[in-house]
């Protein structure tokens, strides 16, 4: 079938998605400019032959944070060596040169960055679907200078309930305050999802307590993941492969107890992350831009800093990285390496492919 005709079907499969999420319609698990947005970039990737390409740029426009998790290997290595931030030309530069549709500004804590509003603005005009990943405590400066969106969505830190979640952070009545920020965001009109590490030392069973508290709020999505190896984390935050297996097989329980929630993990993921199915990784999918450069080989590892996004593709061994080649890889299961991989549709067969259609469609 000739490419013009195949995009024009695509097109119109992407305009044939919008009513899907109108009331008494059918419901899906993300929003409708997602997917069509997604559609249409893998549908050109795909004609122009292309077997690695980026899905989701992981943007860190600065590294200051105004907390100090105990995973995060960010803010120590800003506290060594400080950097100026980025500037919004910059960012726009490395989102052009990359071309990924679906955009993750992150950091350090995207809402110290003063011109983040200028910013997502930019993104949002340049169609991209956008994702800010915060810790949500300065959240209300913002609510006029960056309104709801049908491409924009807040993706909030929260590591379990109380207890929890200040332990992780460091800082006692954080909780309070991002809950606060979760129900102002849900009441103003936002997208709100959270974004949940599951460390060295959690309560699995306060895990399980937080999916239920934030499944009563009626968040937008929840994703876990566990803490993976990082330069910088202090004292033992990672989980090693056994560990995390073990602990979300406690949190998760059956297929069933998984699909309760609104997870925006998909479920082939989640029984990779109970140990169930092994998924290779993708680490070209999620590419790191941060203000030392394009960060390489992948979010976790750092080998070097490459000046354009076309270095970092060229310059790395793709087929050396992942479990089983790199033993650096051993332990690590995060969701930005491996989900894309599910999302391309590699080592999945038709069986998978249904549970991924059936997991979309939400009752």
């Amino acid at each position: 079938m000739a490419a013009k005709t195949l995009r024009s079907r695509m097109d119109r499969l992407a305009r044939g998605l919008r009513p899907i999420c109108a009331p008494g319609g059918m419901k899906v698990r993300f929003p409708v400019a997602l997917y069509t947005t997604t559609l249409k970039y893998l549908l050109k990737q795909y004609l122009a032959g292309n077997k690695r390409f980026p899905l989701v740029l992981m943007l860190e426009p600065t590294l200051r944070c105004n907390l100090d998790c105990i995973g995060c290997g960010r803010i120590a290595e800003y506290h060594r060596h400080p950097i100026p931030d980025l500037t919004v030309e910059e960012c726009l530069a490395s989102v052009d040169e990359c071309g990924a549709p679906i955009v993750s500004v992150c950091g350090g804590e995207p809402l110290v960055y003063k011109p983040i509003d200028i910013l997502i603005r930019e993104l949002l005009a340049r169609k991209k679907y956008v994702y800010l990943c915060t810790n949500a405590m300065f959240l209300d400066r913002y609510w006029d200078r960056i309104p709801p969106h049908k491409r924009f969505a807040l993706n909030i830190h929260l590591d379990g309930m109380e207890k929890g979640h200040d332990w992780a952070v460091a800082r006692p009545g954080t909780f309070h305050q991002v809950i606060r920020m979760i129900d102002e965001a849900k009441a103003r009109g936002y997208r709100v999802n959270t974004n949940t590490t599951v460390f060295h030392g959690s309560n699995p069973d306060e895990i399980k307590e937080m999916l239920e508290f934030l499944h009563r709020k009626g968040v937008d999505g929840i994703l876990l993941s566990g803490a993976y190896p990082q330069e910088g984390e202090k004292g033992k935050a990672s989980l090693e492969k056994q560990e995390l297996e073990d602990l979300f097989k406690r949190i998760l329980g059956s297929n069933g107890t998984a699909n309760k929630y609104k997870l925006t993990n998909s479920p082939l993921y989640i029984d990779f992350l109970r140990g169930l199915r092994e998924i290779p990784c993708s680490p070209w999918a999620s590419p790191n831009r941060t203000v030392k450069g394009w960060k390489g080989p992948c979010y976790v590892l750092t080998d070097g800093y490459y000046k354009t996004f076309q270095e970092l593709m060229e310059s790395t061994d793709w087929d050396s990285l992942g479990p089983g080649r790199d033993p650096r890889c051993t332990h690590c299961k995060i969701h930005s390496g491996f989900e894309p991989t599910i999302a391309f549709g590699r080592n999945c067969n038709w069986k998978d492919h249904l549970q991924m259609i059936k997991w979309n469609l939400l009752k």
